[in-house]
């Protein structure tokens, strides 16, 4: 990408001109390029700002319906759990002012009624690959590095035309004309809204009920020319103010600006309480500038489009159905009676029921007939079938699904983000489950996923008996590890889709002036597409990489689980016929998409201890991985399934493949099975600080944000090795890790 000429921007151009174009790998435009975010180009010169590719018809993404459908659904239930915990971020305290709708998601998402959620109507969004991004010079802010000396360009088109005499000015301290400096600071709200360096400020006028545009002139003497005064500031940016050049009054109390987004919302609120719209001065470097928005999930094929009819909030009944007969709960029938009862109701049910009663009576008298016996109880078993089978059934069975999950199932629409859903992720695991775990060899002979222990020939040793002993020392290690299957999937279906972004914080609501103030989602700019409708792009990427696929030891799960005194331990053995997973899904707690009300629990609880153990292993797994395979951490991501029991680690990049797990396996499997089990893996470099507090921090197992599934939180590596609580737990007492109590079992 080459730096931008200022003839790229000139004045005189057509006005319907597209802004030149910038090429990255997909990952990046989606992400740090994604429209509204800041960046420089090689060498650190000329901010510019990131914009919709306006040709968005041309690079639209190549996905199915069904995958559309999944996005669709993700994003529903994305702008949903954003909007509840910006809307009530404040916790109806009295003294403050209400939150708005417009306050915590984009205008377009707001319903009529201003007070909440719009559905999402999937013809006002266009799917696109981001192949490409626009972008333009901002801020066109500028400053003399000797003099201070202050300019200020509207606009890209203002820049064209008034550049030249604007900045063509001598030096007020040395010699020669001025140094000009593209100013690096922005002002930037939690609506969303971003400034540039201004000596004017938006205001609301309460008399004529409206919101003033900045005045730029001194308020002594109406002047224009100004310098920013920056070299004998104590605080830094906070400490900056412009000086005149004509009278040099010196505006001190001008640095605070105000959000004119939010003065429009809020209107004569401002007057009592002014920090609601109070803007903050940040370097566009700065994280606070821009987080993207984005959310990922596993790509159903469209063969598996009837497990996505499960994920549906208003089709508990199936979802019930499939999860009893996925933990093996069975189905009931009604009693004779209730079936009558039911029968009764329709012609149709009445005459198969008259139908059936006629021939239960004509068996007591056929009795030394066997042939006609036999042939009567054929056509008997048969109406009872078409009672209970068929599109439309007359008569439902009863799954046996316990209460408590049937309960949750009920409540999942409210209580459980997409996310974290453990209904939806055993939905999701099935998926995997048909897509590689269960499926058909490929033509070429390669298996869709390789058991460690069992492997194929493309990762096996040539040599047959090599081949044995390391899958039996595979066996080995891996029990003492408590994994029960361990292997490498080959293509590894995922969908990453950026739908909004917001500036100030990443979550939806942040703590400022003593106050918790909404933070506003945001969707991207609109595109024009080829019939004329604009619409709002949302940046697909799809990606088919390698991934290990790594589920626990139910029996050694369980026994971790029977020693930490949880408030819901349960009995469980795998005699009884049920996987583990169905009791834990039985005491599922909600997990909100920011994790907001995962708080310390006292005593502590099953699921949450659940979770947090596969989120661990996940996380040193990761770093397992990336000290042997030449990945970085950060190129990595997980996928958490707590029913299952189970968590996949895949390469998160949209480059070409280059195998690196699979070398991994084939090249470094002794040593590194050997590394997972030293107790160097779970050490921490930062010392006792970390140990003595859950141990979770950068030098042992966090993992970049973008990474990692759960914000970093739920973790902790006293879950593996023992040692704190983790801080969802208030308990004080020290805890036997998973690992010590596989130690133990195997041992003996």
């Amino acid at each position: 990408m080459s730096k931008p000429s200022i003839a790229d921007f000139e004045a005189g151009a057509p006005k319907q001109r597209k802004p030149p174009t910038m090429s990255r790998s997909r990952g990046q435009l989606a992400a740090s390029y994604a429209p509204g975010a800041f960046f420089t180009f090689e060498g650190g010169l000329g901010s510019c700002i990131a914009q919709p590719d306006y040709d968005a018809a041309a690079t639209a993404a190549k996905i199915t319906n069904t995958v559309r459908n999944q996005i669709v659904m993700r994003l529903s239930d994305a702008v949903k759990s954003w909007f509840d915990a910006a809307y009530n971020c404040r916790h109806g305290n009295t003294g403050l002012p209400l939150v708005r709708a417009r306050q915590c998601i984009d205008e377009s998402l707001v319903n009529n009624s201003d007070n909440g959620v719009r559905p999402i109507d999937v013809s006002r969004y266009v799917f696109v690959s981001p192949d490409k991004m626009g972008y333009a010079p901002a801020p066109l802010t500028f400053v003399c590095n000797q003099c201070g000396r202050y300019r200020y360009f509207a606009s890209v088109e203002d820049f064209g035309k008034r550049s030249a005499g604007a900045l063509n000015v001598k030096c007020d301290e040395h010699a020669g004309s001025c140094h000009w400096r593209q100013l690096d600071v922005i002002f930037v709200h939690w609506s969303g809204r971003w400034e540039p360096v201004r000596p004017g400020r938006w205001n609301w006028d309460n008399n004529e009920k409206v919101v003033k545009e900045p005045f730029d002139r001194c308020p002594q003497c109406h002047q224009t020319d100004f310098r920013l005064e920056t070299r004998h500031s104590q605080t830094a940016i906070g400490g900056w103010y412009f000086v005149c050049n004509h009278c040099g009054h010196p505006d001190t109390g001008g640095w605070k600006k105000n959000d004119p987004d939010t003065l429009e919302i809020v209107r004569d609120d401002f007057v009592k309480f002014p920090a609601v719209a109070r803007m903050e001065a940040v370097s566009y470097r700065a994280s606070a500038a821009y987080y993207p928005q984005s959310d990922q999930f596993i790509i159903f094929d469209d063969q598996q489009e009837s497990l996505l009819s499960y994920l549906d909030p208003e089709q508990s009944t199936k979802l019930k159905s499939f999860l009893a007969s996925h933990f093996g709960f069975g189905k009931s029938r009604p009693s004779m009676a209730e079936i009558e009862i039911i029968l009764k109701q329709t012609p149709e049910g009445a005459e198969s029921l008259k139908d059936w009663q006629g021939k239960q009576d004509m068996l007591p008298n056929v009795q030394k007939m066997p042939l006609l016996v036999e042939m009567l109880k054929k056509d008997i078993e048969k109406i009872e079938r078409s009672w209970f089978e068929g599109p439309s059934p007359r008569v439902k069975e009863k799954n046996l699904l316990p209460v408590a999950i049937a309960a949750a199932v009920d409540a999942r629409k409210v209580d459980y983000n997409a996310r974290y859903d453990p209904f939806r992720l055993v939905v999701e695991h099935e998926a995997l489950r048909r897509n590689h775990l269960d499926a058909p060899k490929a033509a070429t002979g390669r298996s869709p996923f390789v058991p460690f222990d069992r492997l194929d020939r493309d990762l096996a040793p040539t040599d047959d008996v090599q081949q044995e002993q390391q899958q039996e020392e595979t066996r080995l290690v891996l029990d003492r590890l408590g994994i029960h299957t361990m292997g490498l999937i080959r293509n590894f279906k995922l969908c990453r889709f950026t739908y909004g972004y917001t500036r100030v914080s990443p979550v939806p609501s942040t703590e400022r002036h003593n106050t918790r103030m909404p933070v506003r989602l945001n969707l991207f700019p609109r595109v024009a597409m080829d019939q004329g409708a604009k619409c709002i792009p949302i940046y697909v990427i799809t990606q088919e990489n390698e991934a290990f696929y790594i589920r626990l030891n139910d029996g050694m799960v369980h026994a971790w689980l029977a020693q930490l005194g949880l408030a819901d331990a349960f009995p469980w053995g795998s005699e009884s016929g049920t996987p583990l997973g169905a009791k834990i899904l039985e005491h599922a707690r909600p997990m909100q998409r920011f994790l907001s009300n995962v708080q310390p629990e006292q005593p502590p609880l099953a699921y949450y201890y659940a979770y947090t153990l596969l989120h661990t292993y996940s996380h040193v797994m990761m770093r397992a991985i990336a000290e042997l395979s030449g990945l970085d951490a950060g190129s990595l991501g997980e996928y958490v399934f707590p029913a299952d029991l189970a968590f996949v680690i895949y390469r998160s990049g949209t480059t070409l493949d280059l195998g690196n797990l699979s070398s991994l396996w084939r090249n470094y499997n002794r040593h590194f099975l050997r590394h997972l089990t030293e107790p160097t893996s779970l050490r921490c470099n930062s010392g006792s600080l970390c140990a003595e507090r859950g141990g979770a921090c950068p030098d042992c197992i966090l993992i970049p944000e973008t990474s990692c599934i759960a914000q970093n939180q739920l973790l902790s590596r006293s879950v593996l090795c023992g040692g704190p609580r983790p801080r969802e737990d208030v308990g004080r007492d020290r805890i036997l890790g998973y690992l010590d109590v596989v130690n133990a079992t195997v041992a003996s």
